[in-house]
């Protein structure tokens, strides 16, 4: 079973690899479409929650991408996202 756990794990690291977009561009897609799908709910309060919950674990991968980094280490991340913003 933990044969089977790893090699799909590592087929989707694959996958996401080959895509060639980094995490911090993922990141910044993932909130673009969270951004656009909250003003769509027009303050309807129940789509705002499901929207929060459809997006809450990438949400929180993304915030830990920039959690203990050094302020140089900040500063990459920043510019990699302005290069994603780029492309």
């Amino acid at each position: 079973m933990k044969k089977i756990i790893l090699s799909a794990t590592l087929l989707s690291l694959l996958v996401l690899a080959s895509c060639g977009k980094s995490a911090v561009c993922e990141c910044i897609d993932t909130a673009s479409a969270a951004q656009k799908e909250m003003m769509e709910a027009k303050g309807d309060q129940a789509k705002i929650t499901a929207i929060e919950e459809k997006y809450k674990g990438d949400m929180e991968t993304c915030q830990k991408l920039g959690e203990g980094k050094t302020e140089e280490e900040q500063k990459a991340l920043a510019e990699e996202a302005k290069a994603c913003e780029k492309k």
